[in-house]
């Protein structure tokens, strides 16, 4: 066989290897599994939806007007970068959850997460000491979201990045807007976390 025609079946097949490889080269490489992207999209996802659950609890009760605005932005604005972030992973091509549980490996009590009992307290609670609770654990619970964000801005991909840096930069100035409304109200203002919330304690879900 010639050179000639060597060169022509060579040719031919670079063409039909580079026909189907091309979809694998040319598709966008997505985080995976056990990336940091993916673990924060999971674990804001969670502890965002606490504070959906929080704000519903408040917003069912006869609370003054700023409480109200507050409970009710919380709610929008968290309820929309839920499904933002579950929107990712869709497109990512990974579950909600993965082998473990969103939030694995933290402490609840230390990244701001209500108990059970707190949760229901909204619900029981004199409308005025309900809202002083309301704002003494959502004050609590951004304090753990702006540690989860700052991991976040860690993960290098840029949309998780940019959303990352939204949440610190917003909940850091509601952090200072709730502290003052306690102290408007005579309440306490929680001194902060305990220590250790993101240092693979073991997480009760």
């Amino acid at each position: 066989m010639s050179r000639k025609i060597w060169l022509w079946l060579l040719a031919a097949l670079l063409l039909t290897l580079a026909f189907w490889q091309a979809p694998r080269l040319l598709a966008p490489r997505f985080p995976q599994e056990g990336s940091a992207a993916v673990t924060f999209a999971r674990d804001m996802r969670l502890h965002h939806g606490q504070a959906v659950e929080l704000s519903l609890h408040i917003l069912e009760r006869p609370v003054s007007a700023p409480v109200r605005l507050l409970a009710q932005d919380i709610a929008v604005t968290q309820e929309a970068q839920i499904g933002q972030m579950g929107g990712w992973l869709d497109i990512w091509g990974l579950p909600f959850s993965g082998t473990q549980a969103p939030m694995a490996g933290m402490n609840r009590v230390n990244m701001g997460m209500a108990t059970d009992a707190q949760v229901r307290s909204l619900d029981t609670l004199n409308a005025k000491q309900a809202e002083v609770e309301y704002l003494q654990l959502m004050l609590q619970h951004h304090r753990g979201g702006v540690l989860m964000a700052q991991e976040g801005l860690k993960s290098g991909v840029p949309q998780v990045v940019t959303l990352a840096g939204a949440i610190a930069s917003s909940q850091t100035a509601e952090i200072a807007l709730i502290a003052g409304m306690l102290r408007e109200r005579g309440a306490a203002v929680p001194a902060g976390l305990p220590a250790g919330g993101m240092d693979g304690m073991n997480m009760v879900h």
